[in-house]
C-alpha cells in the first residue's frame, strides 16, 4: 500500500477519540491546497505562510534567534505583566485578611472563604466568553479592555462595606480576569515555535511567583505607614488597582494580535515568523468557530484528564493562594514575619518554573517526566505538612515551601494544551475545560480549611496531599495516552521524517485542521 493509500485509509478511521468531523480527505485536500474556499479568510497567517512555502523558505537558527529576540523582548514582558498584575489583585484578599479586612466587614471565617470562591465562580463565568472575544478580535484590545476593567473593579473594593457587596465586587472581577491565564495559553502558541513555548509559558507563568513577592513587599511597607488616613488593608486595593488600570493603556498601544500586525517585525520577518510558528503542525490562529472541532474535543481524552488534573491540582492551590499567610502564621509566626516568609516560598515557586522550563526547552520530549517529578515533590511536602509534629515550625515551614511545586504541572498541562492541539476552536475550548477545572478546585479548596482546626488544618493539608496524588496519576495517564497514540500512528501512516511530510503538516495546521485530522502532526511529550 502506497503512502497516499495509508494516509486514505487512516483518515477513513475513526480518530483516537473518536470520529472526523465531515470528510476528513477533504480536509487534507484542503490543507495541502487543493481546495480553497471562504473559511480560509480566517486563517491569521495563510498569507504569509504561502509566501514562505513557494520560496522554499527555510529558518535558519541565527534567524530565529533574532525573532525570538524581538518577541521576548515587545511581547514576553507584556504577557508577565498581565499574569504578574491579575495575581497580585486577585490575591490581594491574602493581605487585606492580614490587616483587618475580615474584622472590618464584620465577616465569619467560611464567609471570608466564599469570597475566594465566588471568585473563580465568576472565573468559570466568564471563562470561554474571553476566550471568543481574543478569537475574534484583536488581542491588544480586548486585553486592554478587560485589563481597565478588572482594575476599575480592585480599585472600588473599599468602598465595599458588607459581605454582599463585596461578593458582588469578586464575582465581577473574577469574570474579567478569567481572561488572562487561558489568554496566555494561546497567545503563547502564536508567537512562539514549538521548542520555545515550555520555557516562555513557565517564564510568565513564573510572574505567580514574582506577584507573590511584591505582594508580600507592598503588604509589608503598608504595615509600616504611621498615622493612616484609612484602614490599612484598603491601601492594597487602590494601589493594585491604579497599576492595572495604568497597565491597560500599555496594552492598548502596544500589544498587537498576531506576528501579521507586529510593527517591530520587518515584512520578511514576519513571514519567518509565521513560518516557525507554522513548523507545530498546529497552526497560528483562526477567528472562526467551528462546532466540528468543539466535537472533536469532547471525544478526546487529553481534554478530560487535563480537566481532572486541574481539579485536583487547584484544590491545594485554593488553600495555598487565599490563605499562604494565615497557614504560615499558625506555625507561630508573627504578621509581619509571615508576609516575608510567604514571599521566600514565591521565590521557591520561580525558581522551581524556571529550571522546569530550561529542561523541557533544553531536552526534548522532557514535558511529562518535569510533570511528574514536580508532583512528586509535592506529594512529599504535603505528607510532612501534614504529619510532621507542631514544634518542628521550621521543618514544616520549608515543607509549605516545597508545596510551590505545584506550578510546575499546572503551566506544564498548559504547554501540552499549546504545543499538541491543533485547530483554533478545539484549542480555546480545551484550554476552557481546562479552566472549568481550575475554577471547581479552587471554588471547593478553601472549604477544606476550617476555623476549628486552626493552626495546623489538617483536613486543609490532608486535602493537599489526595489532590496531588490524583493529579501526579492525571498527567502520567496523559503522557502515555500521547505516546501510545504517536506510536500508532507511526505505525499505520509511517514516520514523518521527509521534508515534504513536514511541509504537508504544517499545511495542514495552518488550514485551522485539528491534530485528529492532521495525519503527520506527532504529540510532543
Amino acid at each position: 500500500m502506497s503512502h497516499n493509500d495509508k494516509e486514505r485509509a487512516s483518515l477513513e478511521k475513526t480518530s483516537e477519540a473518536g470520529s472526523y468531523a465531515g470528510d476528513p480527505l477533504a480536509n487534507v485536500e484542503k490543507a495541502v491546497g487543493l481546495e480553497t474556499t471562504s473559511s480560509e479568510e480566517g486563517n491569521i497567517g495563510l498569507h504569509e505562510f504561502d509566501i514562505a512555502k513557494q520560496s522554499g523558505l527555510r529558518v535558519t537558527p541565527e534567524q530565529n534567534r533574532r525573532i525570538a529576540r524581538k518577541i521576548d523582548i515587545w511581547i514576553l514582558p507584556m504577557l508577565c505583566l498581565s499574569q504578574g498584575l491579575s495575581i497580585l489583585d486577585k490575591t490581594a484578599l491574602n493581605y487585606g485578611n492580614l490587616y483587618g479586612m475580615k474584622k472590618a466587614l464584620h465577616l465569619s471565617g467560611d464567609q471570608f472563604s466564599w469570597f475566594a470562591s465566588i471568585f473563580y465562580l465568576g472565573y468559570l463565568v466568564g471563562n470561554y466568553p474571553d476566550s471568543w472575544l481574543l478569537q475574534h478580535f484583536p488581542t491588544g484590545k480586548v486585553l486592554a479592555i478587560t485589563t481597565l476593567l478588572w482594575g476599575t473593579v480592585v480599585l472600588t473594593t473599599p468602598a465595599c462595606t458588607n459581605f454582599a457587596g463585596t461578593m458582588a465586587n469578586r464575582f465581577f472581577l473574577g469574570t474579567l480576569e478569567a481572561i488572562v491565564t487561558p489568554g496566555m495559553t494561546v497567545l503563547t502558541s502564536i508567537w512562539y515555535a514549538q521548542s520555545e513555548v515550555p520555557f516562555r509559558t513557565l517564564i510568565w507563568y513564573s510572574f505567580n511567583g514574582w506577584a507573590g513577592i511584591f505582594g508580600g513587599f507592598v503588604a509589608y511597607g503598608i504595615g509600616h505607614i504611621e498615622h493612616p488616613k484609612i484602614e490599612l488593608w484598603k491601601y492594597i486595593f487602590l494601589i493594585l488597582g491604579t497599576m492595572s488600570v495604568l497597565f491597560a493603556i500599555v496594552l492598548w498601544f502596544l500589544f498587537p494580535d498576531s506576528p501579521v500586525e507586529a510593527r517591530f517585525l520587518t515584512p520578511e520577518e514576519k513571514v519567518l515568523a509565521v513560518k516557525r510558528v507554522a513548523e507545530a503542525k498546529v497552526g497560528v490562529k483562526n477567528k472562526q468557530f467551528k462546532w466540528y472541532q468543539i466535537q472533536h474535543a469532547l471525544v478526546d481524552p487529553k481534554t478530560w484528564l487535563l480537566f481532572v488534573a486541574s481539579i485536583a491540582a487547584q484544590i491545594p492551590n485554593g488553600i495555598v493562594s487565599n490563605f499562604s499567610t494565615i497557614v504560615i502564621k499558625g506555625m507561630g509566626f508573627t504578621t509581619l514575619q509571615s508576609t516575608l516568609l510567604d514571599a521566600a516560598s514565591s521565590g521557591v515557586q520561580i525558581i522551581s518554573l524556571l529550571v522546569a522550563g530550561f529542561i523541557c526547552m533544553r531536552f526534548k520530549n522532557m514535558r511529562v517526566i518535569t510533570m511528574a517529578a514536580g508532583n512528586i515533590t509535592c506529594i512529599i511536602a504535603a505528607a510532612c505538612l501534614t504529619y510532621l509534629p507542631s514544634d518542628q515550625k521550621w521543618n514544616r515551614l520549608i515543607a509549605y515551601w516545597f508545596t510551590q511545586f505545584q506550578s510546575v504541572g499546572m503551566s506544564l498541562s498548559l504547554v501540552m494544551i499549546s504545543n499538541n492541539v491543533g485547530g483554533f476552536t478545539k484549542k480555546t475550548f480545551t484550554t476552557a475545560v481546562t479552566f472549568i477545572g481550575y475554577c471547581v478546585g479552587n471554588v471547593i479548596g478553601p472549604h477544606f480549611l476550617i476555623d476549628s482546626e486552626a493552626p495546623r488544618y489538617t483536613t486543609g493539608t490532608k486535602a493537599m496531599f489526595i489532590g496531588y496524588v490524583i493529579k501526579t496519576v492525571s498527567h502520567l495517564a496523559l503522557g502515555l495516552y500521547m505516546l501510545w497514540s504517536n506510536i500508532k500512528r507511526d505505525r499505520e501512516q509511517g514516520k514523518v521524517t521527509s521534508d515534504e511530510d513536514q511541509l504537508k503538516g504544517e499545511e495542514a495546521g495552518m488550514h485551522d485542521l485539528t491534530e485528529f485530522e492532521n495525519p503527520y502532526h506527532r504529540y510532543v511529550l
